[in-house]
């Protein structure tokens, strides 16, 4: 026989199961309709989720940040105002783009504090902007948060409004503060469009111009807390960079409403680059802040010595000086410049000394004005204070969040470069308080030296030398006042937009691929099943099964017969069930071979395998071929034989084997009528029928059935159960073996055959019984079956007779 290329199993090694793939072909043509339904109803579920499932829209822009800030120079430090390069830093602009703060001012700018739903039948819907109706409220009353506020017309100018307090607060919009919300019950009152609805709770307005609200639908509108909807999105916002070497950032977001992920992305790309422009500019605003302040005194002294100038000149009537009054005028002015410098810095020392102590800088940028002095020592040490705190602002934990230790390092950095300025400042002013007093010194000399000059000429020179140097300092302040407003209105945001939000899609459900996945499904289901079910059969099916347990041979397979008569070869002689018993009758013709009135037995591994059926016919169709045959009933546990022909009150093969009665007694023709077929049925059941079988009585009646008879026949019990069929397959001839069909266990029949092997019986054929040619449907017509019960748990319910 030509073994199954799946798979291959001897009786020696037992049986191990491997997929039949020429049978699961066979089973989904067979179950198609299984196929039928699922992949519906899979499609069906794929339908009912997206009619039911909100879906999920995305949204992306790409900015481009192209790191355009200046260092802070140090020649003249005057000249531009930029960002530090740790704000600069890409990914540190990433960290403030996504931030809770960055986040917050843009929802601040947005109108996202109302949500507006539209309610059907299986979804609800939000609706922005709003269509159907709006709502205005008041800034300066808290609001009800957490309660769903239902508007339904009742005419054009009047609506119900309904809303219930359960898990609800108040919020105010204008002071932030929280408070406790109404009671759990419903309330439904009637309002008119327009006007103010005030309680203790809320107060607002619902405007309603030519709106159009589907009366199949419920309408409502919620608050939401700033808080709640910051959270929301920056959960959703995701910003990255386009490669590791780009400055180019690509930031998305995904919502069930697509115009919302639009307007949300290009407000907060607005809010991030002013507020880059922003800082940027506040360091030449604390600048030109000094210069004016400085401005307002200097301006003060110039009017008052212009006007004491005009006096002296006028009520004198001088107008110049000698050379060598010039002359000590000169030194004395260059000495009374020099002072006025002097002090200009011991007011600007004084100012970084204030400024750097105060502590309610703590929380913002460090930004001083900056005043260009001989010392560039304060330059570098005042950078450094400036990326130090910048980088702490660019890395700081939202409010509630555990604390960063990065934040505590780069503090105690913060701190002790502070420290380490405020040093240096008080030393300086040591340097200068000497400076003062040398250049005062130098300045009482050339004042000494002019007391000789006229009285008159030494008071002029006094005062157009205080006037030439307020006039020089004022038009000094005026030129670096105007260069910081220059470089201010010159300032532009490192940042720019290169292609604004747009939305990108249905993100999910992803409709198609959920199709895809139910097809899949659908198909694979129903073909799981069908794996599993040949998986968890255990049962023979076909001819490969047999062949992968035992390389003895088949002799022939047994049409599944829907005839309601046992003997189908007597009263259907021209079926096919009649044909395969002949095509059998031929091929143990060949297995017995020589021996005159061989012995036969049927058999099989356990009960309701059809012995008794297939040992009637098989005799019969010996019969028809002119032999004359006999059917023994062996089985004396259970005599299928008697229940098929009705023998039951016949006397039989056990009383015979305990000598009561001769052959000639107990062997009759076959009820059937049928020419050169008899019967010895089994009698009454003894209490001990493998004595009986295998005692020396049994060997007298084959020598006699030999002598009598062309063939013989035994029905016997099931070898697999009972011991009885190995007694008689040793003295028979040949022994056929019974498979059914759908029926057979495949371990109790792969056990048996190897016990056929250990015990030495030969010429043993297959005889594969009960088959359906049909796909399904297996199942037999016999009318009879055993009542065995041997321990092997099929609920035959046998028992040993005592």
């Amino acid at each position: 026989m030509n073994k199954s290329p799946n798979t291959k199993l001897s009786t020696d090694s037992g049986f191990n199961f491997s997929l039949d793939y020429k049978k699961l072909i066979r089973d989904v043509l067979q179950y198609w309709w299984l196929f039928v339904i699922i992949v519906p109803v899979a499609l069906g579920s794929v339908f009912a989720m997206h009619r039911w499932v909100t879906p999920i829209y995305s949204a992306s822009m790409r900015i481009l940040m192209e790191e355009r800030g200046n260092d802070m120079p140090q020649t003249d430090m005057m000249e531009g105002f930029g960002l530090t390069p740790g704000l600069r830093s890409v990914d540190n602009q990433l960290a403030l783009l996504t931030s809770w703060d960055m986040v917050h001012k843009a929802i601040n700018n947005l109108d996202f504090n109302v949500s507006y739903y539209a309610q059907g039948n299986v979804k609800k819907t939000e609706i922005y902007p709003a269509s159907n109706f709006r709502v205005e409220y008041d800034t300066l009353h808290r609001q009800l948060v957490g309660v769903s506020f239902y508007v339904k017309p009742l005419s054009k100018t009047t609506f119900e409004l309904k809303y219930g307090g359960d898990g609800s607060y108040t919020y105010n919009y204008l002071t932030n503060q929280t408070s406790q919300g109404l009671d759990k019950n419903e309330h439904i009152e009637t309002h008119n469009f327009g006007e103010w609805i005030t309680t203790r709770w809320f107060r607002f307005k619902v405007i309603c111009d030519g709106c159009n609200m589907n009366d199949d639908m419920e309408h409502y509108f919620e608050f939401n807390h700033p808080n709640s909807l910051v959270g929301k999105y920056v959960g959703q916002l995701r910003a990255s960079k386009m490669s590791e070497s780009s400055s180019i950032i690509r930031i998305s977001i995904t919502g069930d409403n697509r115009t919302k992920n639009v307007r949300f992305l290009n407000t907060l790309a607005d809010v991030f680059i002013a507020s880059n422009l922003e800082k940027k500019n506040q360091i030449a605003t604390n600048t030109i802040n000094f210069i004016e302040s400085q401005l307002v005194n200097i301006s003060d002294s110039l009017s008052n010595t212009g006007s004491e100038l005009s006096n002296f000149r006028t009520s004198n009537r001088i107008q110049s000086i000698s050379s060598k009054a010039d002359y000590l005028l000169d030194k004395l002015q260059d000495a009374e410049q020099k002072t006025a410098s002097l002090i200009i810095s011991q007011n600007y020392l004084d100012y970084l000394t204030n400024y750097f102590k105060c502590d309610t800088l703590d929380n913002d940028i460090l930004a001083p004005a900056i005043y260009q002095t001989d010392n560039q020592l304060f330059a570098g040490q005042i950078q450094k204070i400036m990326e130090l705190n910048t980088e702490m602002l660019a890395i700081s934990t939202p409010l509630g969040e555990s604390v960063n230790p990065v934040v505590e390092q780069l503090e105690m950095e913060l701190e002790l470069a502070k420290n380490v300025l405020l040093t240096t400042i008080a030393n300086q002013k040591e340097v200068l308080k000497e400076e003062v007093k040398r250049v005062n010194g130098e300045k009482l000399n050339y004042e000494q030296a002019l007391y000789s000059l006229p009285e008159t000429e030494r008071k002029l020179l006094g005062i157009e030398r205080k006037f030439q140097l307020n006039n020089e300092v004022y038009t000094f302040l005026l030129r670096k006042r105007s260069e910081a407003q220059i470089q201010k209105a010159s300032n532009t945001p490192d940042h720019q937009v290169l292609e604004k939000a747009r939305s990108g899609g249905m993100v999910y459900p992803n409709t198609r691929g959920n199709y895809q996945k139910a097809l899949m499904v659908g198909i694979l289901l129903p073909l799981l099943l069908l794996v599993i079910k040949q998986i968890l059969n255990n049962r023979i099916t076909s001819v490969e099964d047999v062949e992968k347990i035992t390389s003895l041979p088949i002799i022939g397979q047994i049409i599944h017969s829907t005839k309601p008569e046992t003997n189908v070869v007597k009263y259907h002689p021209k079926s096919v069930v009649t044909e395969t018993f002949r095509r059998i009758r031929t091929r143990l013709d060949f297995m017995v071979g020589e021996n005159e009135s061989p012995v036969v037995t049927i058999t099989s591994s356990m009960p309701g395998e059809g012995k008794t059926f297939c040992a009637l016919n098989l005799a019969s169709v010996f019969a028809l071929a002119g032999k004359k045959t006999i059917v023994v009933g062996f089985d004396m546990r259970k005599p299928g034989l008697n229940k098929v022909l009705d023998l039951n009150d016949h006397d039989g093969l056990s009383n015979y084997l305990i000598g009561k009665v001769k052959l000639c007694d107990v062997v009759i023709p076959a009820p059937s009528g049928l020419d050169n077929l008899f019967v010895l049925p089994s009698g009454p059941i003894p209490p001990n029928p493998s004595e009986l079988i295998s005692s020396a009585k049994t060997e007298k009646l084959f020598e006699e059935l030999r002598e009598q008879y062309d063939f013989i026949v035994l029905d016997s019990p099931p070898m697999g159960v009972v011991a009885d069929p190995y007694i008689l397959g040793r003295m028979s001839d040949s022994l056929v073996f019974l498979v059914r069909h759908n029926h057979s266990v495949r371990e109790v029949f792969a056990h048996t055959v190897q016990n056929l092997k250990e015990e030495g019986i030969e010429h043993v054929g297959i005889l594969l019984n009960d088959v359906n040619v049909k796909q399904g449907g297996y199942g037999s017509n016999y009318g009879y079956g055993y009542g065995y019960g041997y321990g092997y748990g099929y609920g035959h319910g046998y028992y040993e007779e005592a």
